[in-house]
């Protein structure tokens, strides 16, 4: 029997790491992880390779795909595509915690803090093009203002037909902050795979709404990948926990990682009660406190080159003295 384990954490882009393979001997035993490291094939060779019955590899990689180990395609099971998804599918089935408590979680917190967030920022800082994109909240932007599609969560989730949540596995792992955990939304396919696992609750269209509202109040941001069409996820992600961000505030690469939303929030100082919730809840310490003439209390005053557009400054202000504005192609408020 080949080392299905090592074959897996070479895989994934970890060959050699003891860590990863103490995750995935909690998820598999030594067989299933030989019959993870020889997909896609045939259930018929894997079960002459096995010396299996056909019936008994189909009902392992059934018990695989339960535990967000596999995947279902049209061309028969697949593992895991990278490590990400094998991250967020198995971390995230709160019923795994019923047979092993934290275990598999705390797992996936030592490799991560160990390997894979310093591993993230290093090859994000390399690439030529950022693969995370943030969407303004909807709350934060003045009633009125025309969106583009691709910002616009309403048109997002009117291309969608499909809707499910699941709990955030970045939160689930971390822990390092108390931000609401079934915010994480899934369109589409993603939302079909979710259910079909029984890990994600099915929501209408407006009940989806209603989580990026909640998700946007809790001072979450909603990001997407770049370079699709039709997002099948939108994460509402927080700078304490997230696999993406909070690596990239550590180590660096945010800007080469990230692409801002074509919004910056904006202060009116007049309005400004100088609560300072706006600095607390920036997830990119964009916001300070400064002495106004004329003013007896500080002011919020935003850094224009270091807010990415989220919002949920925008959000949290009682005395709605923060908006979005948009911004024109030199990064220069339009308004």
């Amino acid at each position: 029997m080949s080392d299905g384990y090592e074959i897996l954490a070479e895989k994934y882009g970890y060959p050699g790491s003891e860590r990863l393979k103490k995750i995935l001997k909690r998820l598999m035993d030594e067989e299933e992880a030989e019959i993870v490291a020889s997909l896609p094939s045939p259930v018929a060779d894997l079960a002459r390779k096995l010396d299996k019955t056909e019936d008994d590899v189909n009902k392992r990689l059934g018990g695989l795909f339960g535990k967000g180990v596999v995947f279902m395609t049209s061309k028969g099971y697949r593992p895991a595509r990278d490590i990400l998804q094998l991250h967020d599918a198995t971390a995230s089935d709160v019923r795994l915690d019923y047979i092993w408590g934290r275990e598999l979680l705390d797992l996936w917190e030592h490799f991560c803090e160990a390997e894979l967030y310093p591993g993230w920022a290093k090859g994000i800082q390399a690439l030529e093009a950022p693969v995370w994109r943030i969407i303004p909240a909807r709350k934060a932007v003045s009633a009125g203002t025309k969106l583009v599609p691709s910002e616009d969560l309403e048109v997002m989730l009117g291309k969608a037909t499909r809707f499910a949540v699941v709990r955030c596995s970045c939160r689930r792992i971390a822990g390092r902050c108390d931000s609401p955990l079934e915010v994480c939304l899934q369109l589409n396919r993603a939302a079909e795979y979710a259910m079909a696992r029984g890990t994600g609750k099915e929501l209408t269209r407006e009940e989806a709404l209603e989580v990026l509202d909640v998700a946007a109040e809790a001072g979450l941001i909603h990001s997407v990948y770049t370079g699709v069409e039709v997002s099948n996820v939108i994460c509402n992600c927080c700078n304490d926990c997230c696999v993406f961000y909070y690596p990239l505030l550590k180590y660096g690469g945010l800007d080469k990682g990230v692409v801002k939303s074509s919004f910056r929030a904006k202060v009116d100082v007049a309005s400004c009660t100088g609560c300072q919730t706006c600095v607390d809840r920036c997830p990119f310490e964009a916001i300070d406190m400064i002495k106004v003439s004329g003013e007896k209390k500080l002011k919020a005053q935003v850094n224009t080159d270091g807010c990415y557009g989220c919002g949920v400054c925008a959000v949290g202000c009682e005395a709605e003295a923060i908006k979005l504005v948009e911004v024109g192609p030199s990064g220069q408020s339009s308004v």
